[in-house]
């Protein structure tokens, strides 16, 4: 497999004869950049420059966000189909970074699927004029490949997109730019979507239970041209349930914890108020469409409502912190 780079934020690929994705898969990873201070602007630019000369989005408000260029991976795998076996799927996957207030890392990796052209594979010319899409041989029904896809907690057994978004995570860490140490020892969260799409469907997302830690599942719908912003909230929720993760299982307990041994744990508290809660500012904004689909899950989920309890809680622990009798040695 070898990478190049391409634009990102484009529509899915459609076929010279008019063929459209009737699925969408994706992975995505979050963790924090391994740098203990926070990346200015430019910093953030020039870490996301994974190729020179090829374009870095940027947007610095509400939340400043920094985006790599996309990376083109060839792929040519089998593909787990639940309840029918094996498949085959040949094509590219695409794969970016983001940055997030110059604290945040994601490593994004996403197709579309569509059915195969040719009974035969074709040369690899056919498959990088259309980025971004695997075709699928054989004409397995969406449902199976879309469990199967879901349920393999060995994606090297079908389309590894887990490794892809792996490997872009490392290629930014592994920067010399970064100092290599953080504020925090907190793990990386993975979110694994899929997608029905159909002309005329209106995106609508679900969460499926996952009984692995800090890996969640989404299912989602809407029409082929919806794929840009079905990827986009997945990055956005992706970094929410980080950040609600990140407050709820590691930061609180581990100060009560601190608190109960007589350690202080304003350090981390401190950080949580002033580096990660900022950074809760759910996409609504960015159009109806997304506002929708936020909706949704948070009806179902209530993160918001979680988040400021937690936020709360932190407030509390840091009082309590300031007020305490000083150490007795």
């Amino acid at each position: 497999m070898s990478r190049t780079t391409t634009d990102r934020d484009r529509s899915p690929a459609v076929h010279d004869d008019g063929t459209q994705p009737w699925l969408g898969f994706g992975e995505v990873r979050t963790c924090l950049i391994q740098n203990l201070g926070t990346l200015s602007p430019s910093a953030s630019v020039a870490l996301m420059q994974l190729t020179p000369g090829s374009p870095v989005s940027k947007v610095d408000r509400p939340v400043r966000r920094v985006v790599s260029p996309e990376q083109v991976t060839g792929v040519d795998c089998r593909l787990h189909v639940a309840r029918e076996g094996r498949g085959r799927a040949i094509g590219t996957v695409l794969s970016h970074a983001v940055v997030t207030n110059g604290r945040i890392l994601q490593g994004t990796a996403h197709v579309a699927l569509t059915e195969a052209t040719s009974k035969e594979r074709r040369e690899w010319r056919h498959y990088l004029r259309h980025q971004g899409v695997v075709e699928v041989l054989g004409s397995p029904s969406p449902h199976n490949v879309i469990d199967g896809y879901l349920a393999d907690i060995s994606p090297a057994r079908g389309l590894d997109l887990a490794s892809i978004s792996d490997r872009i995570i490392d290629d930014v860490q592994q920067s010399e730019t970064l100092n290599h140490t953080t504020a925090l020892r907190a793990g990386t969260a993975v979110v694994r979507w899929a997608a029905t799409l159909t002309p005329d469907a209106k995106p609508t997302v679900g969460i499926a239970k996952s009984d692995l830690p800090n890996f969640h599942v989404i299912r989602l719908t809407g029409a082929p041209e919806d794929l840009p912003t079905l990827i986009r909230f997945c990055e956005e929720f992706a970094l929410h349930e980080w950040l609600l993760t990140t407050v709820q299982d590691v930061i609180v307990p581990r100060a009560e914890t601190d608190i109960a041994r007589d350690r202080d744990p304003l350090d981390s508290l401190l950080f949580a108020l002033n580096e990660l809660v900022p950074l809760w500012m759910p996409p609504t904004h960015l159009n109806s469409d997304m506002k929708a689909l936020w909706e949704a899950m948070e009806s179902r989920t209530h993160y918001t409502r979680l988040f400021e309890r937690q936020v709360a809680r932190i407030r509390d622990l840091r009082d309590q912190v300031k007020i305490r009798p000083p150490r007795r040695f």
